[in-house]
């Protein structure tokens, strides 16, 4: 979103959901704000749990579309507070409205990631593709192609997510993995690729996918992200655990959140 110099002080990029007169605000409402104060606040507001009536004045003063404050902040902090309070607080549906109303904006990789691997981690990849193909078609990036080139060969459109994929590597923003997964997924290679790539949930589901006896042993370093995809589609085998080793880091792992408890007993169930 981008407003001239007729309707603002400041002509330069600005980024928000709500316009002003929505919420009785102004376009510069933030505009002479001293940046420390904001930073503190905004922490501080993090650390409580809000009402519903505060949440709602909350995000009603945080994204409306405004100018950023000028002083002791800088543009890229003031949008890495709204993200990581959409993120923290899995505001999902303000996060899609914030993806297809405002095309580029600092961080916008991070807050996409985070959008698809949600939906990979919960194993309904369909409704994960429905989603980020609702995203604007304005809103470009890697880890968003990749991810619509898999949802497009799920879903049998194999022309489309050959034209795509075919786009992706002339612009030099593909891999050897992605490629070897790729394209034995479309035909074009018949040799299956057994290699397992945890460093992103998005190229771990592409391995999960891709290899027919596809196993593999988590420990306490795995992604908290990996472990829900993992449980959520029944790919942790209780029985794969027969060390006390690896049973004890498992506690660890579910001691932490990382994974249901209710894993643990099943484990416990299934030495007996």
């Amino acid at each position: 979103i981008k407003i001239d110099s007729s309707y603002s002080k400041i002509s330069k990029p600005i980024y928000g959901i709500f316009e002003p007169e929505e919420n009785n605000l102004t376009l510069d409402m933030w505009l002479n704000s001293e940046g420390t104060r904001v930073k503190d606040t905004i922490e501080r507001i993090d650390k409580i749990e809000l009402s519903s009536f505060a949440e709602e004045l909350f995000v009603n003063t945080m994204f409306t579309i405004s100018n950023i404050p000028q002083q002791n902040i800088t543009d890229e902090e003031f949008i890495n507070y709204k993200l990581n309070w959409l993120i923290d607080n899995k505001k999902d549906n303000l996060i899609e409205i914030f993806l297809n109303k405002n095309k580029n904006f600092p961080n916008k990789k991070k807050i996409i990631k985070y959008l698809v691997d949600k939906n990979i981690a919960s194993a309904d990849v369909s409704k994960a593709c429905q989603k980020v193909f609702s995203i604007n078609t304005d809103t470009k990036d890697t880890y968003l192609d990749q991810f619509k080139i898999i949802c497009l060969i799920n879903n049998n459109k194999r022309d489309e997510a050959q034209l795509m994929y075919d786009l992706l590597k002339e612009q030099k923003l593909s891999n050897k993995f992605f490629d070897n997964k790729i394209s034995y997924l479309l035909g074009l290679q018949n040799k299956e690729d057994k290699t397992i790539d945890d460093s992103s949930l998005l190229n771990f589901y592409l391995s999960s996918i891709t290899v027919s006896d596809f196993n593999y042993l988590p420990n306490k370093k795995t992604d908290k992200k990996i472990w829900e995809y993992l449980t959520s589609s029944n790919l942790l085998k209780v029985d794969n655990f027969e060390s006390k080793d690896e049973i004890r880091q498992l506690e660890i792992v579910a001691n932490n959140n990382d994974l249901a408890k209710s894993y643990i007993f099943e484990i416990y169930t299934n030495l007996k």
